[in-house]
């Protein structure tokens, strides 16, 4: 998308916020306000804060005090962002997290997945409550395209396929998985799984490839896009803990390695999720929890997590750890690592409640 159609897009944004819709801080020095991003730009050494939101009037706000629910990167543009939060709805950065707008349609409530369609930037999903809703002009406006009749129930992950974007999987606290083959005008329930969905990955490579995470039933996998799903737990469940899942990543540069955490601690297959290890830690197995796990887009060598109070960093596939402690009193339940320059993460952050 050219740089007019940025602008347009952006000042569309700020007009839609309008004065009061971001209300979380307004530049004070709150010692509490250490939610929402950061950022690093040297592999987690050292972090800044990316909360700054842009308003008409050039009034200093941000989203400091919000907990975050996801991080995406626009798989076309890296400088583009968008961050779910748990309370306060979606906010997206044109610009590597600088500066964020807010849709106004998407002010407030649980953000769980964002997903964009890699070859059409301005098309945009997300889950929220229990909904999925979309955008077809680069979050300006939304509708939504799939509706839960169960109103208590929540739609919990969404992810366009890269092959054929005309394909999105969708999945609920329910454990049903739905997928969609008109760009989701209409849905067919696939698999419903026992327990709730906690995440959807696909191989980066081969899309037929699916991996849905489960609360405690396991990791299911597809190789034929839903038709055959396979519990991956059977040659996992072994490692005490392991069946409590966390977060999971999958590697890009080898799409073959999946690394998840769980109440044990890493597990990481070089084979898709036939075979796993244990990765070793600097705390032993099931003693520290892991609220997030990803890896290096071009090496999968380069391994981070975070727990409540320390992000770890490891260059050499898990053989020795470098840890350091949070910017933020909250826990890292967010990473992402950016697609173009290895060397910055981002980091959400989340204060749970007590």
């Amino acid at each position: 998308m050219g740089s007019g159609k940025y602008l347009t897009v952006l000042l569309g944004s700020l007009l839609l916020l309008g004065v009061g819709c971001v209300s979380f801080s307004t530049g004070g020095t709150s010692t509490m306000a250490d939610g929402g991003l950061f950022k690093s730009g040297d592999r987690g050494e050292t972090w800044q804060q990316k909360t700054a939101v842009l308003t008409v009037g050039g009034e200093a706000r941000n989203f400091s005090n919000t907990n975050a629910a996801t991080i995406v990167q626009d798989p076309a543009d890296a400088r583009a962002l968008y961050m779910g939060t748990s309370e306060n709805g979606l906010f997206y950065s044109h610009d590597a997290g600088e500066s964020w707008s807010q849709p106004a349609q998407l002010n407030r409530g649980r953000i769980a997945s964002v997903t964009v369609n890699p070859k059409d930037k301005c098309d945009i999903y997300v889950t929220t409550e229990n909904k999925v809703m979309k955008s077809r002009d680069c979050a300006r406006s939304w509708t939504t395209t799939y509706l839960d009749p169960r109103p208590e129930k929540k739609m919990v992950a969404v992810v366009v396929d890269h092959f054929n974007p005309n394909i999105v999987w969708t999945a609920n606290d329910a454990g049903d998985v739905l997928k969609s083959t008109d760009a989701g005008e209409s849905w067919a329930n696939v698999v419903t799984m026992k327990s709730p969905v906690m995440r959807i990955l696909m191989n980066a490579v081969e899309s037929r490839r699916l991996y849905v995470a489960t609360k405690n039933t396991g990791i299911w996998r597809t190789d034929d896009g839903g038709a055959n799903w396979q519990d991956l737990s059977e040659v996992y469940r072994s490692f005490s803990g392991s069946m409590e899942f966390m977060d999971m990543v999958l590697g890009v540069s080898d799409p073959n390695t999946v690394i998840f955490a769980s109440k044990y601690g890493l597990l990481r297959s070089t084979n898709g999720g036939d075979e796993w290890e244990s990765i070793e830690l600097l705390t032993t197995p099931g003693s520290t929890a892991i609220y997030s796990v990803t890896v290096d887009p071009k090496d999968v060598n380069n391994i981070y997590y975070g727990t409540a109070t320390t992000f770890y960093r490891s260059q050499n596939g898990g053989v020795n750890w470098v840890p350091k402690k949070l910017p933020s009193s909250r826990a890292a339940t967010f990473l992402l690592v950016d697609s173009l320059n290895p060397s910055t993460v981002y980091m959400g952050v989340t204060r749970f409640k007590k």
